[in-house]
């Protein structure tokens, strides 16, 4: 693994390892609705035609999203799907568990209105699925108007359903996580501005700059006037704006990023931990250590011992 690249996205994306579930099409007709259990990971969906609202359980907030619109569920708790909020509900795994040919059909053909929903999920590397879940609302809605790539690849999704052909089910898993990637840049701009995250700060033109500085080189002890010089702001500006964006201070983010590959390192690879010590940029293999159980609460050789006799395999599937 290159720890050189530089892109948070791209960083993040490489240790989440998604693997694309394109669950099934959903074609409804008048009132309808389905309820869905909680998922610890990402669902995702595009509204081909018609309308639906979303309702997380728990919360008052009531989604509606149109034909065009995109949306991503950031695990979610049980939620329903349905053409407005009081309309009756069906359980989504009896539904889903009897589908043959891919299609969800629920309502009279012909009945108005009609929805045309294509969605499925994203199964992430279980040890690092921490990366993403905490920067993702439960629920982010990137409007048509403003979804940009994100309505041409879905667009190129729903045909790719339509049109079976060979590499199928390459093409559907190469353009769902294209959608993952534009929805992430989209962030923003559908209204995660008051959460504080790394994706959330990338948008900003200053603390991004330095939170690519950081991600450009894991063996770099950056320091805080470094970091405050690539932002081209102050130290106690930096450092005030970095925390407010991100939730955390900027070496406290730097130090967490440099073990979250150490530990995806002593997970997947073979490289010893005096290795591993030289390539995050420690001199000494008792400095890693004192690092890496500062930060993870264990000395690097008991967890990998742990990771080795109690890992989720990355990308196993979960319970859907």
């Amino acid at each position: 693994m290159s720890w050189l690249r530089g892109d948070p996205i791209d960083d993040v994306i490489q240790l989440l390892r998604p693997r694309t579930v394109v669950s099934a099409e959903l074609r409804a007709a008048g009132r309808w609705g389905i309820r869905f259990q909680g998922y610890p990971h990402v669902k995702f969906g595009t509204v081909v035609a018609g309308h639906c609202v979303i309702l997380l359980e728990g919360q008052r907030r009531v989604v509606r999203c149109e034909a065009g619109d995109v949306y991503l569920l950031g695990n979610p708790p049980p939620y329903v799907m349905a053409s407005d909020a009081t309309a009756p509900r069906l359980e989504a795994h009896a539904l889903f568990s009897r589908v043959t040919d891919g299609v969800v059909t629920l309502g009279a053909a012909g009945t108005a209105p009609a929805t045309h929903i294509v969605g499925g999920h994203f199964v992430f590397d279980a040890s690092n699925a921490h990366l993403l879940m905490r920067a993702l609302p439960p629920i982010l809605r990137v409007p048509a108007a403003s979804a940009g790539p994100l309505r041409e690849l879905a667009g190129l999704l729903v045909r790719e359903l339509a049109e079976p052909r060979p590499g199928r089910g390459l093409v559907l898993d190469r353009l769902s996580q294209l959608m993952l990637v534009h929805a992430m840049r989209s962030a923003d701009l559908a209204g995660m501005r008051r959460r504080a995250s790394w994706l959330q700060a990338l948008a900003d033109p200053r603390i991004g700059l330095a939170l690519r500085r950081i991600h450009a080189d894991a063996r770099a002890r950056v320091s805080l006037g470094e970091l405050a010089s690539a932002a081209g702001m102050s130290r106690s500006a930096f450092a005030a704006r970095f925390k407010q964006l991100v939730g955390r201070p900027p070496l406290d983010y730097a130090i967490g990023w440099r073990m979250d590959l150490a530990r995806d390192a002593l997970r997947t690879t073979e490289r010893t931990v005096g290795e591993l010590a030289f390539a995050f940029g420690y001199e000494s293999e008792s400095a890693f250590s004192t690092a890496f159980r500062r930060v993870v609460g264990m000395s690097p050789r008991a967890y990998r011992q742990r990771a080795r006799t109690s890992a989720v395999p990355p990308g196993k599937a979960l319970a859907e």
